[in-house]
């Protein structure tokens, strides 16, 4: 397939061996391209062709992820940029400006047309509005990329601008279960936009915000006494010409998620009043409609 140059510019934490020091691994790589591939719909005998599989019969991946050239500096960054030091939660993360290639390859023969266009939807739909690493729902591992030569037919170039960044995300994401939206403000930085996103509802010190997460059947995600929920709401920061603007994505699977349109609605009223600098921004977006 392709080779894309990926750089982040918000921190990656992205765990190891040790939690001391951070690898860029491509098995959280496939895994980040296989949520997308279900979250755009794919059904689950054209997943197990190219994912590969063991129920009902093992069945080796045709996708190879393969990872080169990392380049960056490792540092103790704040999980939670939003509070105050001493409550910041800090860990050992790739730095903003950390680099590497990664190798997207095909195997055991020509793949069928509509598996490789299946798989391609997927690589761009990350590449636009996907992250990385631990906090990536709250725009952590959030990066710019562009292909690497020699480029083939199938190489993805990133927008020029933000118009054309949003075409290209209305357009991969038709039909798909999930709902797009290009937040309004500008940033000049991108630690200021996940200072932003990070700064939400139902933290450790926020019992109210808990409370009325928790009857909109959490759509921040959760976690504690023995639960996991996913944040339904992803956010990515997007930087295009030393501009930087925040994309919000909401997973409308509700048999995945356990999330109804009314619970999107609810979180976005709720964020509009207790957290304005996020808030008004998705109450002024396609997502509140």
């Amino acid at each position: 397939m392709s080779t894309y140059r990926l750089e982040f510019i918000t921190p990656l934490f992205s765990r190891g061996t040790y939690d001391d020091r951070p690898e860029v691994r491509p098995p959280s790589m496939r895994g980040q391209l296989h949520w997308w591939f279900r979250a755009l719909g794919g059904n689950a005998i054209e997943e197990k062709a190219i994912f590969g599989g063991v129920h009902g019969g093992a069945i080796a991946s045709r996708l190879v992820v393969r990872v080169a050239s990392v380049v960056g500096t490792v540092g103790s960054v704040n999980t939670l940029p939003h509070k105050p030091p001493g409550r910041a939660s800090p860990k050992t993360a790739f730095q903003p400006g950390t680099r590497f290639d990664l190798h997207l390859l095909t195997r055991l023969g020509p793949m069928e047309r509509r598996l490789e266009s299946a798989l391609n939807r997927a690589v761009e739909a990350w590449l636009l509005l996907g992250t990385m690493g631990l906090r990536s729902t709250r725009a952590a591992g959030s990066f710019r990329w562009e292909p690497v030569p020699p480029m083939g037919e199938d190489s993805l170039r990133p927008p020029k601008d933000f118009a054309a960044y949003e075409s290209r995300c209305s357009k991969v994401l038709e039909k798909a279960p999930l709902r797009f939206a290009l937040l309004s403000q500008s940033y000049s930085a991108p630690e200021q936009a996940r200072r932003v996103v990070s700064d939400t509802l139902g933290g450790r010190d926020d019992n109210q915000g808990q409370g009325d997460l928790s009857q909109l059947n959490d759509p921040l995600g959760k976690i504690g006494r023995g639960e996991r929920k996913t944040s339904p709401l992803r956010f990515r920061i997007v930087g295009i010409g030393g501009e930087f603007r925040i994309a919000a994505t909401w997973d409308a699977r509700t048999d995945i998620t356990g999330n109804r349109p009314s619970d999107l609605a609810g979180l976005i009223r709720l964020l509009d009043k207790r957290k304005p600098a996020l808030g008004s921004q998705l109450a002024a977006s396609s997502l509140a409609l």
